[in-house]
C-alpha cells in the first residue's frame, strides 16, 4: 500500500500535522527530500515531499502563493515546514492556495529532524525501490547490449524510453535539433517549449525542469556538464510525468552515447578538413583525390567550393557542428579569416544559406569543378566570388555572375593584372630576399601612414621610406599621384585574394 500524506501524519513519531490543504492529504508520498533553494521544483520529483527549515520560502503572500502554485503544478506532494527554524508565518492567503489546489502544507516540531521523516518515507516505500533498482538495472543492460552490436544500428533512445514507459528525445538545446535517432520525431510544440525554457534558465539548465503546452507535459533534464544538451522523457500513457530519477539514469546513458557520436563527428570532420586541405595545396593525385572524395559521399563530380567570411570566435564551435549536422556530404576548412566548403555540384545553395542563417554571412561559389586537378583555382575562384559579393552588398555571388566593379572579373584577368603591375616587386623580393610586396601591402593597410606602417613593420621610417622608393623605381609610379596608387592598392588586392592560404 502506498504512503500518502494522511497516513504519514498518523505516525505520532514524527509530530507534524497538516495546516493547510487537507484535501490533499491523499497524495502519496514517493521520496522526502530537504531542499533550501528557492526553486525546489525544478531539482525535486513528482511525489517527493519537500521539507524544509524555511530559507528558499518567502515571506510575502502573494509570493507564498506562487511557491505553493509551482510545487503544486509539479506534482510535489506537499510542503513541510519546520517549526522555530527561519520559516516565515504562513499567510490566510496562502493557506486559502493551499487548500483550492488541495496541496497539502505540513508543519513539524523543531525537536524532530527531518531525517526522521526521510527514514519512515524511505522504509515505507522499500518495495517501490525495489522496483525502481531493477529497471535501473535494465537500463544498463540495454546499453550493455547495444555495445555488442552495430551501435549506430541500434536505436538506443528507443529501447531505453519502452523501459522507462516514456517518449525520450535528446536535442541541442541551441537550435533544438536531435542527437540520437528516434523512431518519431519530437512534436514541434514540445520542440519550442523546451527552446523557451532553456532560454528562461539562460541555457543553464536546473537538475528538473518542467514544460507543459496546450496537450503535452515533458521533464527536461541536462546531459552532460556543457549546458549544451538536454534529455526530453514525456510519460507514456501522458497521464503524469516519468520517474525523475529513472529519468537521471537515462540522460547519463545518453551522455556516454552522444559523446560518443561527437567523437566520432570529430574524427570524420578532421580527416573531411585534411582532404580539403590537400586538395586546396594540390597535394594529391587525380585518381587519389577522386576515390577519396567518392569515398565520402562527394560522388566523382562535379563539385563546387564554397567560401564566407569567418565569424565571430565565440560562435565558431557552433557554426562548425551545424556544419557537420548539414545533410549534404561536405568537405569542410577553416582557412585564415574565412571559411571553406567543398559540395556536389548539384548541391543547392540554398541548403547551404539555410544552415549559415544563424551567422550573417556572405558566401562566394566557384564555378563547377569537373576535375579534381582544377581545386586550387576553384578555392581561387570562391574567394573571388566572395568578394564580389561584399562589394555588391549580396549574400550570395557566383563565380563569373557577379564581381567588383573595380577589381578584375576573372581569375585570369586577376593574374594579368597582378603580374603586370607587381610582377618586377616579386621578382625583386625573390632574387634579393627582400619584402617590398609586404611593405607595400602593410602601407594600404595603414592609409598610407608611416609611422603607423614603420611601427607595423618594425622599421625605421626612414627604412620604410627608401622601400617605397625602390617600389617606384620597379614599377614607375609615382606614389604621390592618386592614380598610381588607387591601381597598386587593387593590384594588391587582386593579389591577396589570388593567395589559396
Amino acid at each position: 500500500m502506498s504512503l500518502t500524506v494522511d497516513s504519514l501524519v498518523e505516525n505520532p513519531l514524527i509530530r507534524t500535522r497538516i495546516v493547510a490543504g487537507k484535501s490533499g492529504g491523499g497524495r502519496v508520498v514517493a521520496w522526502a527530500h530537504t531542499c533550501e533553494l528557492r526553486d525546489p521544483w525544478n531539482w525535486l520529483g513528482s511525489g517527493d515531499l519537500l521539507l524544509t527549515d524555511g530559507y528558499g520560502f518567502p515571506a510575502e503572500p502573494a509570493r507564498q502563493i506562487e511557491f505553493i502554485d509551482n510545487l503544486a503544478r509539479v506534482g510535489i506532494a506537499g510542503l513541510v515546514l519546520a517549526e522555530g527554524f527561519v520559516a516565515p508565518t504562513l499567510s490566510q492567503s496562502a493557506r486559502d492556495a493551499a487548500e483550492e489546489r488541495a496541496f497539502p502544507v505540513l508543519s513539524t516540531e523543531r525537536s524532530v529532524p527531518f531525517v526522521t521523516i526521510a527514514r519512515l518515507v524511505a522504509d515505507s516505500n522499500s518495495g517501490r525501490s525495489g522496483a525502481r533498482l531493477t529497471c535501473v538495472l535494465r537500463l544498463y543492460d540495454v546499453l550493455r547490449r547495444s555495445h555488442l552490436r552495430d551501435r549506430d544500428a541500434v536505436n538506443l533512445l528507443d529501447d531505453l524510453a519502452r523501459e522507462v514507459n516514456a517518449e525520450l528525445h535528446v536535442i541541442d538545446v541551441v537550435r533544438g535539433r536531435e542527437l540520437m535517432p528516434t523512431r518519431e520525431p519530437m512534436a514541434e510544440n514540445l520542440r519550442a517549449a523546451v527552446l523557451a525554457k532553456v532560454k528562461e534558465h539562460a541555457g543553464m539548465l536546473p537538475a528538473f525542469s518542467r514544460v507543459s503546452t496546450k496537450n503535452l507535459e515533458a521533464l527536461v533534464l541536462p546531459v552532460g556538464r556543457h549546458d549544451t544538451t538536454a534529455l526530453v522523457a514525456r510519460a507514456t500513457p501522458a497521464d503524469d510525468l516519468p520517474d525523475p530519477v529513472l529519468a537521471q539514469h537515462v540522460a547519463m546513458i545518453a551522455e556516454m552515447d552522444v559523446e560518443r557520436r561527437c567523437a566520432k563527428a570529430l574524427r570524420t570532420r578532421e580527416r573531411r578538413s585534411a582532404l580539403a586541405r590537400r586538395l586546396v595545396d594540390g597535394a594529391l593525385a587525380p585518381e587519389a583525390a577522386v576515390s577519396q572524395l567518392e569515398f565520402l559521399g562527394l560522388g566523382t563530380g562535379p563539385w563546387r567550393v564554397a567560401m564566407w567570411e569567418a565569424v565571430a570566435r565565440e560562435d565558431a564551435a557552433g557554426l562548425e557542428a551545424e556544419l557537420v549536422a548539414l545533410e549534404v556530404p561536405n568537405l569542410y576548412l577553416a582557412s585564415g579569416d574565412a571559411h571553406l566548403l567543398v559540395l556536389r555540384e548539384d548541391a543547392s545553395p540554398d541548403a547551404l544559406q539555410s544552415s549559415l542563417s544563424p551567422w550573417p554571412a556572405r558566401v562566394g561559389l566557384s564555378q563547377p569543378v569537373l576535375s579534381s586537378t582544377r581545386f586550387p583555382d576553384a578555392f581561387r575562384e570562391a574567394k573571388w566570388a566572395l568578394e564580389g559579393a561584399r562589394a555588391l552588398q549580396i549574400d550570395l555571388s557566383v563565380y563569373g555572375t557577379h564581381s567588383s566593379h573595380f577589381l578584375p572579373r576573372t581569375v585570369a584577368e586577376g593574374e594579368a593584372a597582378v603580374s603586370r603591375l607587381l610582377g618586377p616587386i616579386m621578382e625583386y623580393d625573390a632574387k634579393n630576399d627582400t619584402q617590398l610586396l609586404q611593405t607595400l601591402k602593410v602601407f594600404f593597410e595603414v592609409n598610407r601612414s608611416w609611422q603607423e606602417g614603420a611601427k607595423r613593420l618594425g622599421i625605421h621610417k626612414q627604412t620604410l621610406a627608401y622601400r617605397m622608393k625602390k617600389v617606384e623605381e620597379l614599377t614607375a609610379a609615382d606614389l604621390r599621384d592618386f592614380g598610381c596608387q588607387a591601381e597598386l592598392f587593387f593590384a594588391i588586392r587582386t593579389w591577396s585574394l589570388l593567395q589559396l592560404g
